[in-house]
């Protein structure tokens, strides 16, 4: 056996516990994501031992009532309500009060809530000690801090605190190690494998592959073990599913620029071998530079307001962005929407990558807590433009995967369940309008109607999509086996495919569990944040990268049609992994906003 065939059959084998490793680790971080977040509830459901609120009752005057109080408390006349006071003047979410920080806060839950804190207006959140009287409406209560009053006359008062505190799970058990392990073995595994099967015309390019990734990795193990230091609040689970994102897309990538590259017949070989180093460098360029930006997004998005400031900015810049797409775009020809913007020396940019993370903003910004009509009318209208510039474009996958973000955000923050119903009504008009007017949605929808049936224009992306994952069976058939150039946009749309070709469908449902650590992260965070722009931004952003995935990855394997999304991390792109590293920093530097000091006094 040459030493070129034993390479490939080191690499092949590699295969094995290439997928086993990204399998369990992804399963680890799950379920101790999944458990963190079921013990939020449950200490948002538990009443807060120590402190209550005391009132006459609105029937009887002589009768006191008196009212447990959880982490996060509602007042209101609604049945929603944790707390129900049927009064002249109550609304149906009058008044929210919780703890933060080992403090206690109270705000109007709503824009017509009349609240008042010792007989003075209360507008934003206010800080409430033993013995405040708080007005709603017609009924004052009065707020009651155990350790104070015991400590007023003279006594002992011990445990409560500690006890609200049993069957919280401790965070610090996701950061254990052993999944960061797993997923830098992985890591160095993959490394290797691509090293072995780089062909003899491309090793004057390994210097470039070796170094390129090597510093990747090198700065990732560095920041995983100081920015908690830095940073107290920082979340491993969270860096450790980005990261291992990461380090999968890099090593896919690796093979698509180096394994099994046609050379076109009219070049010399020193210019085929410019080309590549140039289409690598840029891919890996870009998500070095985006890693090694990431502390100072981070610290951006946890001790400054820069976020909240840009409102405005972000406001008008999203429809710009559109706009300027949508005269200066590229790109129809090869991929049916004009998204790229070209750029003096060969290069591209998609505006509508950074497009969606300002109006994400901006949409935290509207729902930071919840708007009257007023309020919500000018969002819908302002969205309702976007939107249509969107479908312009056209560029169905951003308008497929903003809507649901929307959504979601809008019911979690306002908790108006017949206006979700009437936007999504709205939604499925605009794709109704969009379907009957523009061919290219109407294409895409064809070729996912006839995807049992027939093999055509419009569908045999997924086809052969679908054929390269069965092929791959569970472990894969090892990189550089599979067969991706008779996929059309491999390396970007269907990148899916080819990863669950040739690394197998247990890296594909790791994949998958990543996106959805994420999210659970993401509503662990947002359950514990005070702060309404934090918490609706925290979870628009978590929210976006799983709705993002869920909708490539179900077009990949014709669950619905294609939107021409790309897998985030993964994909090739350098305006989106831009991007994408921009809303990563964001997502942690907010998740770093969140106080642990919540049940100390």
């Amino acid at each position: 056996m040459s030493m070129q065939n034993f390479e490939s059959y080191i690499s092949y084998l590699l295969r094995y516990p290439l997928a086993l490793l990204a399998f369990f680790l992804t399963i680890i971080l799950a379920w101790r994501s999944l458990r963190s977040l079921l013990n939020r509830f449950k200490q948002h459901s538990t009443p807060a031992h120590g402190f209550f609120l005391m009132s006459q009752a609105g029937s009887r005057g002589d009768i006191v009532e008196s009212f447990s109080l959880f982490h996060t408390t509602t007042l209101g006349s609604s049945r929603t309500s944790d707390i129900r006071l049927k009064s002249k003047g109550i609304v149906g979410r009058h008044a929210l009060i919780y703890l933060y920080d080992g403090k206690w806060f109270v705000r109007p839950a709503g824009s017509h809530a009349a609240l008042y804190l010792n007989e003075r207006k209360v507008n934003n959140p206010r800080r409430i000690k033993n013995q405040d009287l708080i007005q709603l409406g017609d009924r004052i209560m009065v707020f009651v801090d155990e350790r104070d009053s015991a400590e007023m006359a003279g006594q002992d008062f011990e445990g409560s605190i500690a006890d609200w505190q049993i069957g919280i799970v401790d965070d610090k058990s996701i950061n254990s190690g052993s999944s960061w392990f797993l997923a830098s073995l992985f890591f160095v595994l993959g490394y290797v494998a691509v090293l072995l099967i780089i062909p003899p015309e491309f090793h004057a390019l390994k210097p470039l592959y070796l170094i390129s990734l090597g510093i990747f990795f090198v700065i990732s193990q560095i920041y995983y073990f100081t920015l908690p230091i830095v940073f107290i609040n920082f979340d491993r689970a969270v860096y450790t599913s980005i990261i291992f994102i990461a380090y999968l897309g890099l090593i896919i990538q690796s093979r698509f620029a180096f394994i099994n590259r046609l050379m076109p017949t009219d070049w010399t070989v020193s210019e085929f071998l410019k080309y590549v180093a140039k289409d690598f460098s840029v891919q890996a360029g870009v998500a070095v530079i985006g890693l090694t930006i990431l502390p100072i997004i981070v610290l951006v998005a946890q001790r400054t307001r820069f976020l909240e400031k840009i409102y405005y900015l972000c406001l008008v810049l999203t429809p710009l962005m559109y706009l300027a797409t949508l005269v200066l775009g590229r790109g129809a020809e090869e991929w049916g929407a004009t998204l790229w913007i070209r750029l003096p020396g060969g290069f591209s940019i998609q505006l509508t990558e950074f497009a969606k993370f300002t109006y994400l903003i901006v949409l935290a910004f509207f729902f930071k807590i919840r708007p009257p009509l007023k309020t919500q009318l000018l969002f819908a209208a302002w969205a309702g433009f976007n939107f249509m510039l969107i479908m312009l474009l056209p560029d169905l996958g951003s308008m497929m995967i903003l809507l649901p973000v929307t959504l979601i955000v809008f019911i979690v923050m306002t908790s108006e369940y017949m206006k979700t119903a009437g936007i999504l009504f709205g939604g499925s008009l605009i794709f109704f309008i969009a379907y009957k007017l523009l061919s290219y949605v109407q294409n895409r929808l064809h070729g996912w109607l006839t995807l049992w049936t027939e093999t055509n224009a419009f569908n045999e992306q997924i086809i052969f999509g679908l054929q390269a994952i069965a092929r791959g069976g569970l472990f894969g058939r090892g990189l550089g086996v599979g067969n991706p150039n008779s996929i059309p946009l491999a390396s970007s749309d269907m990148v899916f495919a080819v990863i669950g070709e040739e690394m197998g469908i247990l890296v594909g449902m790791a994949i998958i569990l990543c996106f959805i650590i994420i999210w659970l992260r993401g509503a662990n965070s947002a359950a514990k944040v005070r702060d309404g722009f934090t918490s609706s931004l925290i979870l628009a952003l978590a929210t976006y990268f799983f709705v993002e995935s869920a909708v490539v990855i179900a077009g990949t394997t014709g669950l619905m049609p294609l939107t021409g999304a790309t897998l985030p991390m993964i994909a090739k792109g350098g305006s989106s992994m831009i991007a994408k590293w921009l809303m990563i920093g964001t997502l942690i530097g907010l998740c770093c906003r969140n106080e642990e000091g919540a049940y100390k006094k």
